[in-house]
């Protein structure tokens, strides 16, 4: 990036934040913090009006924004396919609040850029049957975490009994096909994570939290690292016939896929997962182009697997 291209880009980076550290900014175009500094000059010297110190950060005065900036022609299209997954992804609430911005978005694009836009609108398709359950409760979630507002909601447990929670949110996220809300539960005096399908009913109370809570990316690897611990892991080797290694290659790393080597005809491959029952249903595919070296267990269980699948049929 251009020097010219890297100081615009740290004026619109500077409107993002409330206050911007000089070595946010270094990081974010990977330059040192002496070029920031004369970058930050630059932008004074040009009659910007930055507030802040080295060792401080940078901040733009109160009440000053850029004219509308113009999208080149892939930034337009990354937002158009965001746009696309957000109508798979999110609630109804948060699509509509995203094609509004998005039609704002466009009413400054050049007009080759809406042409463009225009052919792609039916050219990205997000074919996904499984798509989220459409539930009103991610925009109400994401004003009570930028607020620090407390909710009330009701929990539809997994026994199908339901129990009332006063929660201080502290993040969102989406996994597997599912979106879960992170929060501090004022009844277990916990954190506690929830499935947002699984909510009844969410209320925003007037009542703010202070606490200043853990870092929603740190709780989700701690859940990680705790469930890691908890977990008995085996260590399987199989080999697999060349011929069908195809099959296995596409779904080794979703059984923790280790290493593998080729050894004649067929490929080696390692694996550590803490379920041998997992394993065992997935091998069934193979036949007798897959063979378990090891461990014990797993051949045990395959042949079980086996004799109750002929006996079925039978």
């Amino acid at each position: 990036m251009n020097k010219f291209d890297r100081v615009i880009a740290t004026l619109v980076l500077l409107q993002t934040k409330k206050t911007l550290k000089a070595t946010t900014i270094a990081e974010r175009f990977e330059i040192s913090l002496r070029t920031v500094y004369r970058d930050i000059s630059t932008l004074k010297n040009a009659g910007i009006p930055i507030i802040g110190d080295p060792g401080i950060g940078y901040s733009m005065m109160d009440g000053y924004r850029l004219p509308p900036i113009m999208f080149n022609e892939a930034e337009a299209a990354a937002l158009l396919t965001a746009e696309k997954f957000i109508g798979k992804l999110t609630d109804q609430a948060t699509q509509v609040a995203y094609s509004n911005a998005m039609m704002k978005i466009k009413a400054i694009l050049r007009s080759s850029e809406k042409q463009s836009l225009e052919v792609l609108e039916d050219s990205i398709v997000i074919s996904d049957k499984n798509s989220w359950q459409n539930k009103p409760h991610l925009q109400d979630l994401f004003k009570s975490i930028a607020a620090k507002k407390l909710v009330a909601i009701e929990y539809q447990k997994a026994d199908d009994t339901s129990s009332q929670r006063s929660l201080e949110p502290i993040g969102c996220y989406h996994q597997a096909n599912q979106w879960y809300l992170v929060a501090f539960c004022q009844l277990k005096k916990d954190y506690r994570t929830f499935k947002l399908n699984r909510i009844a009913n969410l209320r925003l109370l007037e009542e703010n939290f202070e606490t200043v809570h853990i870092n929603l990316q740190k709780y989700i690897d701690g859940q990680k690292d705790t469930w890691k611990e908890q977990q008995q892991f085996y260590s399987i080797e199989i080999a697999f016939q060349a011929s069908y290694l195809k099959f296995a290659e596409g779904r080794k790393y979703y059984f923790g896929f280790v290493e593998q080597r080729v050894e004649g005809d067929a490929v080696h491959m390692k694996f550590l997962n803490s379920s041998l029952e997992v394993i065992a249903r997935w091998l069934l595919q193979f036949g007798d182009q897959a063979t378990v070296l090891a461990p014990t267990a797993l051949k045990e269980r395959l042949r079980t697997l086996a004799t109750e699948l002929y006996a079925h049929y039978q």
